[in-house]
């Protein structure tokens, strides 16, 4: 029974092998992976970031609630992040506090590199921010953020640093692939992971 089984596991890697040495590269679409970022997302525990600094008159929360990855062939290949996130919490201006809820959308552009079998972006840069649904008034909400542009970059390019955007593990052909992977090219509309 062991020898059928061992038998079949190497008959099944050499299938595996013969075809990866077929192809040289597969693709990756962008609607898988935001359909698994969209799933990490709504299961993780760690979205909520506080955005309050030493010496600033505000305590704030980032959560992040959705993502949409956009794959972008120009420049090289760059990845496009829209996020949607939720910020609380209370700001003083004018001598008083105020209670915050409003919806932020950041924007950030990436580069992609691959650790084992996960797929991290490198570097988002932000290059947006779009505030909306807010009751409060949206120019000292922009002075807030203004002054904390610098730490939500920080706090969102730390949580994508920890957390791939996609996992190569869907098949026995994506986990086998992965060690195989030289180069990642972004195509518009998916992710091209040559081999050899």
């Amino acid at each position: 029974m062991i020898l059928i089984k061992t038998s079949l596991r190497l008959s099944l890697l050499a299938l595996l092998s013969l075809t990866l040495m077929a192809c040289n590269s597969f693709r990756i679409s962008e609607s898988k992976i935001n359909e698994d970022l969209t799933k990490q997302i709504e299961t993780a525990q760690d979205t909520r970031f506080e955005l309050a600094a030493e010496g600033q008159a505000l305590a704030l929360n980032l959560a992040i609630k959705q993502a949409d990855i956009d794959f972008l062939e120009r420049d090289g290949g760059v990845i496009a992040i829209a996020l949607m996130c939720d910020l609380t919490g209370e700001v003083s201006a004018f001598g008083q506090n105020f209670s915050l809820t409003t919806q932020v959308n950041p924007e950030f552009e990436a580069g992609i590199r691959i650790q084992d079998q996960d797929l991290f972006l490198v570097a988002p840069r932000l290059t947006e921010v779009t505030i909306k649904g807010s009751s409060f008034d949206e120019k000292i909400i922009r002075t807030a953020l203004g002054s904390l542009q610098d730490r939500v970059e920080q706090v969102l390019r730390q949580y994508f640093d920890q957390h791939p955007i996609y996992t190569l593990n869907h098949s026995p052909f994506e986990k086998l692939a992965a060690s195989l992977v030289s180069d990642i090219k972004i195509k518009d509309d998916s992710l091209e992971l040559s081999m050899f």
